[in-house]
């Protein structure tokens, strides 16, 4: 069998899965690379699965990059399945999980052009310290810490839909918990922790990670958000806080090209390449 990790050209980051995955599956006698998925010269028919591993300038290339996820799809088999990729997307999918009933982070939905009516009902919320950024981004990149008075700037030099959401100080004491998903199946659990000054849990801004056990509240939240998918992911990672309540909220559910932290428990590369040849075979 021939299996694609699909990354990006010119990576400024290093794809730490691949190097967790590709051995498991080469060990059980696959082939396996890493191709850009926006090469133009790559073959993707020739692949018996294209796993969506490390895309991380869709963000800044929409439109080719659904393009590319139907193009994939009619040629092979793709993970996470399109429609479900196409969901997670937009942020906006924290939505239909607030209406199922999963906890998750109170958010106003912005658009161009209503900046001082968000900026006045924020005001009204009393959050005094807000979190901005795009329906679409990725790793933070665009994501702004504000005061109030700010919120209207901020949006407008985005100019684009945003979401507007209360900072949950938790996270610079405790960080952020991740629950990761294989085949619908609890794999393992991980504290991502900013670094001292910051409020960011990406470790390009220097943020740690630790494995940790998983409480059973939190395994039940991720299960009911996972479910809301269109399809079952074959790889998931849903990121909770505490709000200032103590009481967890999903803040991410990430389906398309997350660090599934592997080397925190390289068992789970082992679960899964199994899944992905049961897939593919």
């Amino acid at each position: 069998m021939k299996f694609a990790v699909a990354t990006y050209e010119r990576p400024t980051l290093h794809d730490n899965d691949f190097d967790f995955l590709a051995p498991v599956l080469r060990r059980r006698g696959a082939e396996v690379e890493a191709p850009a998925w926006s090469k133009a010269s790559v073959d993707w028919e020739e692949f018996d699965l294209v796993l969506v591993s490390s895309t991380w300038d869709y963000h800044t290339r929409t439109d080719e990059f659904r393009a590319w996820l139907r193009k994939v799809d009619r040629l092979t088999t793709l993970r996470n399945p399109r429609k479900t990729i196409e969901w997670n997307l937009d942020k906006r999918y924290l939505i239909q999980l607030e209406r199922a009933g999963v906890p998750t982070i109170p958010t106003i939905w912005t658009e161009p052009g209503n900046e001082d009516e968000i900026e006045a009902t924020v005001a009204e919320l009393g959050w005094s310290d807000v979190v901005i950024k795009p329906v679409v981004d990725l790793g933070a990149e665009r994501l702004a810490r504000v005061e109030t008075t700010m919120v209207g700037r901020i949006l407008r030099s985005l100019g684009e839909p945003a979401m507007a959401q209360p900072f949950l100080s938790a996270v610079e004491r405790e960080g952020e918990l991740s629950l990761i998903f294989i085949a619908g199946e609890l794999s393992h659990a991980l504290r991502k922790v900013p670094a001292r000054g910051d409020f960011r849990v990406q470790s390009r801004y220097g943020a740690s990670a630790e494995r940790v056990e998983a409480p059973a509240e939190a395994v039940e939240i991720g299960r009911m958000a996972l479910s809301e998918a269109p399809e079952v992911p074959l790889y998931g990672r849903v990121d909770l806080l505490a709000d200032d309540q103590g009481d967890l909220r999903v803040l991410e559910l990430e389906l398309i090209e997350p660090n599934l932290y592997l080397a925190i428990h390289p068992p789970a590369a082992d679960a899964l390449a199994e899944a992905i040849l049961a897939l593919a075979g």
